[in-house]
């Protein structure tokens, strides 16, 4: 409508994406493509985060991949506590094809559920696709609100200079106007 927003870390584009807009991203890959479905849970965090994958055991979910290398979710798994981590859940591997196109959405509406609204398309021997529900960088997790014009004017609370609340100016206090003469004690004058 007005402009195309971006993160301001990252600089990548910034767009609310529906679990069908996702979906026709990822089924445009070539067929026989293979990819797994991944649930961002914990992105650069300090701890051992045994409640997340306790939490991913009880649902069911088989594997994890934590810092780049996945884990069986049955083995014994210990994090240092004073690094940070990565954790995504492993909701689910698949194959591109026609036939796939409902168990994809699926996966995807349950990574989303999981997250928030993120989804990592983890294309195997290739890049990973970020995509998110709202107006938030995938990879930053910077949100913003969707832009409208209100956020361009001055006038209005939304677009205003926090500093100044769209007057141009500010207000401060002058400590010479205060106290005219620093030889006297505050008492005396």
């Amino acid at each position: 409508r007005i402009g195309i927003p971006h993160c301001p870390i990252c600089g990548r584009e910034i767009s609310k994406q529906s679990v069908d807009v996702i979906v026709d991203k990822v089924m445009a890959l070539d067929a026989g493509t293979k990819i797994q479905i991944l649930a961002p849970v914990v992105k650069g965090r300090k701890g051992e985060h045994q409640k997340e994958l306790d939490s991913a055991r009880k649902s069911g979910f088989v594997r994890v991949r934590i810092d780049g290398n996945l884990y069986d979710l049955s083995e014994d798994i210990k994090l240092e506590k004073n690094i940070k981590h990565n954790i995504e859940i492993v909701v689910d591997r698949l194959v591109i094809n026609d036939d796939i196109r409902s168990r994809l959405a699926e996966a995807i509406e349950m990574s989303s559920t999981l997250t928030g609204g993120n989804v990592i398309v983890d294309v195997i021997g290739g890049d990973e696709l970020l995509f998110s529900q709202n107006f938030a960088c995938p990879e930053h997790g910077a949100c913003i609100d969707e832009l409208s014009p209100r956020m361009f004017s001055f006038n209005n609370p939304f677009g205003a200079c926090p500093t100044c609340t769209g007057l141009g100016i500010f207000l401060k206090v002058d400590p010479n106007l205060i106290i005219p003469n620093k030889k006297l004690s505050i008492r005396e004058g």
